[in-house]
């Protein structure tokens, strides 16, 4: 499973998606308002054409897969996109003169990527049936567990396989997100999240299990925020 880790130079040209998939466990500290604020600085020097966009999406519907009470848990949730999202546009307004295409940023729930394609269900099932039947994959499912301190319960494992699935069908171009600046005509994806993603992911969009690989995303693999480099699925 060889990867390829570096910095991102310049973006291509043509319209492209940034992606940030909101973590409900991080979006007060490391995915915070102010934190995307400064990982987008960073961007700017790579743009070499003003035909990005930026795409906030929020896991909270992902998170749907744990026990608990779900009143709560939709309270707990709600406020907390709500605010992060309000806090990121007053920020936006506050920084015009670097930012100033406002249309250019969009705000999604997670449940927004099931109305986005056909069968988003059905294709879980099939990413949970290569798991039964793929040791490496299976096995790479542990290790991340383990790696992150998490019991791999039924819940863990649903909420692993939603999120790998999701990762899959977006780099592949499956999942069509609302932007009013890009309007659907991005010609590439990058996928950024701060830390590195995990092996089983790695592995599953490098097996291709679906046959939805041929789909031309040079950015196939995920932007560490961190590090600051890019994971390359594809090499």
């Amino acid at each position: 499973m060889p990867t390829e880790y570096f910095d991102i130079n310049k973006f291509h040209k043509g319209w492209g998606l940034i992606v940030f998939p909101i973590s409900m466990t991080r979006i007060a500290n490391a995915q915070s308002a102010e934190a995307h604020i400064e990982y987008l600085r960073q961007f700017v020097p790579k743009v070499v054409e003003p035909k990005i966009g930026v795409h906030f999406l929020y896991t909270e519907g992902l998170y749907m897969n744990m026990p608990g009470p779900a009143y709560e848990m939709k309270n707990s949730y709600l406020n907390s996109m709500v605010a992060h999202a309000n806090a990121f546009k007053k920020l936006l307004k506050k920084n015009q003169l670097e930012m100033q295409v406002h249309e250019a940023f969009s705000f999604d729930s997670w449940f927004q990527m099931h109305l986005s394609h056909p069968d988003v269900l059905g294709l879980q099932r099939e990413i949970k049936k290569f798991y039964e039947t793929n040791d490496i994959f299976r096995s790479l499912v542990a290790e991340d567990a383990l790696q992150n301190k998490k019991i791999l319960n039924e819940h863990q494992l649903s909420f692993f396989l939603e999120e790998h699935t999701f990762a899959y069908l977006l780099l592949n171009g499956q999942i069509k997100l609302r932007n009013d600046f890009v309007k659907g005509r991005e010609e590439w994806i990058l996928l950024a999240y701060p830390g590195m993603p995990p092996k089983a992911q790695i592995y599953l969009i490098q097996n291709d299990p679906l046959s939805i690989g041929k789909y031309p995303n040079p950015y196939k693999g995920q932007y560490d925020l961190v590090s600051r480099k890019f994971v390359d699925y594809s090499k």
